[in-house]
């Protein structure tokens, strides 16, 4: 059994070099979609195999001698029947992402429990309770480490699993309408990836097995890359010093970071400047003189004459929305004055209004559309002015498939880090985060543009 292993594991290791170097020299991007699976296949197989020939050698019953059954070949399953493949192949089901930034690997085994994270335990929870407040580090903190999974570098004590669960559920609630809207990923940073592979696609499949050449897509056409890019949240000392209970902690942590980090966020999304460590926002995009990545025709200009009637809005905007988008369930992105002022006086041609709104029973939040179709309110001064106070050029909006148009990459793992600032005398906690985000995909986005008439 021993011998069967270590040639499956050779042979794979062939086919997986081989595969990579494909990859690397492919330019199409169905081509590239395919190998990519592939590959994932063939690591879990290598890990498999190797899992296996370690527990082989730590068997002193096995002398390595043992031939495989026709049903270990290209196979080599495992004795234990608790054993799947997520646990073997750094894939984790669980949510994992600091590994996927290179920032640690899945060490929950270490636990007794090998489905428990050591960071959702009461013992590190409060552990890291009294870090927040007092800036003691307890051995909880650092014995759980492991591999960095709990400290990455610099970074800080990681959050504990529970305040990120709860940051999670709360970020789409209240704040961060555009951020509730976009595309989340949670890939590594710095490698290069083509815009089709975030979308799937259905192929036919020839006699061979594989897509003929009139089957494939073709080629790639674009590629995004996410790099890595620190923000920090400081957590206000007041607020959270005299909490005594962990779970009424959490809860205010978690309020404090997720208000915090979204409305951040929502601004980026707008006007993030890459060079200054920012998310590259989609309005920075559009006012490059080069080069930009909003393409001209998806730019529509909307007089004061236009906004006022219904049917210039039919033929301005919704008759070049392609078919492929309109089943998407776009969406409008305005100011709440723009909406008040302008799209609330529209009617049709039967003077019916061509707005509703409805209000979300549970926190009496407004639900505003247009058309059938959400509208995204955000606030003033944030690059998307009031139609009635822009200049000539400003926008006004854009309507858009927001998981389609723009994705942020991140794994939502905040670590804290307490310093004293030296010109207040006191303490200061800082939630660090990594993330990035850009433009994906501009043919899901359409910008609305005022235009001044001599």
């Amino acid at each position: 059994m021993k011998k069967f292993l270590q040639n499956l594991i050779a042979r794979k290791k062939a086919e997986l070099a081989e595969m990579e170097k494909r990859m690397k020299a492919s330019s199409d991007v169905e081509e590239v979609r395919s190998l990519g699976e592939t590959l994932l296949a063939l690591r879990d197989e290598i890990n498999d195999a190797e899992k296996q020939l370690a527990d082989l050698e730590n068997d002193e019953g096995d002398n390595g001698e043992g031939e495989p059954t026709p049903s270990e070949e290209g196979q080599a399953t495992s004795s234990n029947p608790n054993e799947g493949r997520s646990q073997n192949t750094g894939r984790s089901t669980k949510f994992k992402p600091t590994a996927s930034y290179g920032q640690g690997t899945d060490d929950s085994s270490r636990s007794g429990n090998p489905d428990e994270d050591p960071r959702s335990t009461m013992e590190y929870r409060k552990a890291f309770m009294d870090f927040v407040k007092t800036g003691t580090r307890s051995d909880v903190l650092i014995s759980k480490r492991g591999n960095d999974q709990n400290e990455s570098g610099d970074l800080g004590v990681l959050l504990p699993i529970t305040v990120v669960q709860e940051i999670m559920k709360d970020v789409e609630k209240v704040y961060g309408q555009l951020y509730s809207s976009v595309k989340k990923t949670n890939i590594k940073g710095g490698v290069r990836y083509p815009i089709g592979a975030f979308d799937a696609t259905f192929t036919r499949i020839g006699e061979n097995g594989a897509p003929t050449d009139r089957q494939n897509a073709g080629s790639v056409t674009g590629y995004i890359e996410f790099t890595y890019k620190l923000g920090e949240i400081r957590l206000a000392q007041t607020l959270l010093a005299n909490v005594l209970s962990v779970p009424v902690f959490e809860a205010e942590l978690a309020k404090t970071i997720v208000e915090a980090y979204v409305k951040a966020m929502d601004a980026e999304i707008l006007n993030g400047v890459g060079a200054d460590n920012e998310m590259e926002g989609i309005l920075t995009e559009l006012k490059k003189v080069s080069g930009s990545r909003i393409k001209a025709d998806h730019i529509i200009e909307f007089t004061a004459g236009d906004m006022a009637d219904w049917k210039k809005w039919q033929t301005n905007l919704f008759a070049k929305i392609p078919l492929s988008m309109r089943g998407l369930s776009p969406e409008f992105v305005m100011t709440p004055h723009t909406y008040e002022a302008n799209i609330k006086t529209l009617v049709d041609d039967n003077n019916r209004p061509v707005y509703a709104e409805t209000y979300n029973p549970v926190d009496g939040s407004e639900r505003a559309s247009f058309k059938g179709k959400n509208v995204l309110f955000v606030e003033e001064g944030q690059g998307i002015e009031n139609f009635n106070d822009a200049e000539d050029g400003e926008v006004f909006g854009f309507y858009w498939v927001g998981e389609k148009a723009y994705a942020i990459n991140t794994n939502l793992e905040f670590a804290v880090k307490r310093y004293f600032d030296e010109e207040k005398l006191q303490y200061v906690d800082r939630a660090i985060v990594i993330n990035d985000g850009k433009i994906l995909n501009p043919d899901y986005l359409y910008i609305l543009r005022k235009k001044v008439t001599a």
